[in-house]
């Protein structure tokens, strides 16, 4: 588009360049000759007479104004008339594919996706019947094996040294450890949660040689550690400072048995417990184990081999979907379309039994060689929707090591997932002449219909329920709820669609008229430029 600054430029070299072919007193000649000139009003009146007579240039203000109004009304005709197809299209696409064939696939969807995570196996969510049967037949707890380990003689051995020489602290109190002072080495995270942690066992990892390590393995008082038992760092400081308050209920009392005696030692000695050095021990340990289980899972191969299988199967569930989703819209359209054609023209004049199955069969011919003509659509609709599915797959795992997701949330990523692949798509790889910012404008649509397909998804589960509380109709709940939330999906995908392609064209309106008036400046310049008195 030219800009005023242009023109104006255009304006200025040509003024630049510019010579007058006569000279000023010839112009002047010509000019007052032209003037002096007598007027032959015969001849202007017959050319004025012969245009009334070919065509009346008398136009009335209610002629514009009827013209003006015909206008508008077959241009917003046209604009309805496309809006009311696209909303047929959209809701039929709503219904058979995401609501339709994306409820079928999603009868297999699992909490927790299909690949088992750590997260997911130690709050009991597991994706394969192996992993949960390897975890339920593990060998029983072995207090002897965790004990005798190589690695806890060795620190145990390092550990009685530092005590005799008067330089073992507790960890837990903070305070050094007196040579006759009976002590034990203690595992932070206990032997007995190691061995039990189901994401260990799904990492195929040893207990005892991850029980048995450096920052698991610290020294305190006989009696803490007998008093913490096989409790998280956290119930037992929650337990020892509950318990706590029984001291003072003895320290009141004037006589104590030996018993009681006993008991306000040992209660004395919990309550040198320092809590954050406690705690930040069994955070640091937690942390290495973690790493350790971790790794050793995420980069194994058997984690590697189930993330590709799951994502090929999910990827060829996606493609059919998107595939038959296609065939099943294009089928119905098509089939809308014939049902309209016979109600308005009827299947034959004569309308008797040979013409009607002859003219039934033209039509039914007409719908397949309709969908025939769609096979690369269908083609690459199970391409991108095989793709979509592989990544939906992948995005579902790594949520899944860090938060378990529900079968719903599931559904929601691997639709949502479709639109932004083909969004992202269509930015890297835009179709040949499609511009940059064109390419942004059908993204953005891609986008908004993902969002409100994900909407669609997390209404379906408050009207099946809504329709199955009828009780008359909680037979058809599936299929009432389908149709429903499809309809209604549909006609928000074209609505939105509809007001984001209105305010698009609305500007290129704009610009087109701008575009157009100084095209018309432009081609006046030129006119000018090439006139009979000026040239370069």
């Amino acid at each position: 588009m030219s800009t005023s600054l242009e023109r104006f430029r255009k304006r200025q070299k040509r003024k630049q360049t510019i010579t007058v072919v006569e000279s000023s007193k010839e112009i002047e000649a010509f000019a007052n000759e032209f003037l002096n000139s007598d007027l032959n009003e015969e001849k202007v009146n017959a050319v004025y007479k012969s245009t009334q007579e070919y065509y009346s240039m008398d136009i009335s203000s209610k002629e514009v104004e009827e013209f003006l109004e015909k206008f508008k009304q077959d241009f917003n005709q046209a604009k309805f008339n496309k809006l009311i197809t696209d909303c047929k299209k959209e809701v039929i696409n709503s219904i058979v594919t995401p609501f339709g064939l994306g409820k079928v696939v999603a009868a297999y969807d699992k909490t927790g996706g299909n690949v088992d995570t750590i997260h997911n196996v130690r709050n009991g969510i597991y994706a394969t019947e192996k992993a949960q049967e390897e975890y339920e037949n593990r060998v029983d707890y072995n207090t002897h094996k965790y004990h005798s380990h190589d690695k806890y003689i060795d620190i145990n051995r390092t550990n009685s040294e530092l005590k005799k020489q008067g330089k073992l602290k507790d960890y837990m109190t903070d305070e050094s450890i007196g040579r006759n002072e009976k002590s034990d080495l203690d595992h932070i995270i206990s032997a007995k949660e190691i061995h039990d942690d189901a994401g260990r066992v799904l990492a195929h990892l040893d207990g005892s040689d991850l029980a048995n390590t450096e920052t698991n393995l610290k020294s305190t008082g006989s009696t803490i550690n007998r008093s913490k038992k096989a409790d998280t760092m956290q119930d037992f400081i929650k337990r020892k400072d509950t318990n706590l308050e029984e001291k003072e209920v003895l320290l009141a009392k004037e006589i104590l048995t030996s018993q009681e005696e006993n008991r306000l030692k040992k209660l004395e000695k919990l309550e040198k417990i320092n809590n954050k050095k406690a705690l930040k021990s069994d955070k640091e340990a937690r942390e290495q184990y973690n790493i350790k289980v971790n790794k050793t899972y995420y980069t194994s191969s058997e984690f590697a081999k189930n993330t590709v299988s799951t994502g090929t199967n999910e990827g060829s569930k996606m493609g059919m979907q998107q595939a038959l989703g296609l065939v099943m819209t294009e089928f119905f359209t098509a089939l809308f379309d014939e049902i309209l054609d016979i109600y308005k023209n009827g299947y034959t004049n004569g309308f008797d039994n040979d013409s009607f199955f002859k003219i039934l069969k033209e039509r039914l011919k007409r719908i397949s060689l309709r969908i025939k003509d769609k096979w690369k659509d269908v083609a690459l609709a199970f391409k991108d929707g095989f793709l979509s599915g592989f990544i939906s797959n992948l995005v579902t795992t790594v949520i899944n090591a860090f938060v378990t997701t529900g079968k719903r949330v599931v559904r929601i990523i691997r639709e949502g997932i479709f639109s932004l692949f083909k969004a992202i798509k269509l930015l890297l790889f835009p179709p040949e002449n499609m511009s940059f910012s064109d390419a942004m404008h059908e993204a953005k649509k891609l986008l908004a219909t993902g969002l409100i397909i994900s909407v669609g998804v997390i209404a379906e589960e408050y009207i099946d329920k809504l329709i199955q509380s009828t009780g008359a109709l909680a037979p058809f709940s599936d299929m009432l709820t389908t149709v429903f939330i499809g309809a209604i999906t549909g006609l928000a995908v074209t609505m939105v669609v509809y007001h984001i392609d209105k305010k698009k064209n609305d500007k290129n309106m704009i610009y087109a008229l701008i575009e157009d008036t100084n095209q018309k400046f432009d081609n006046l310049d030129e006119m000018l430029y090439k006139s009979n008195f000026i040239k370069v």
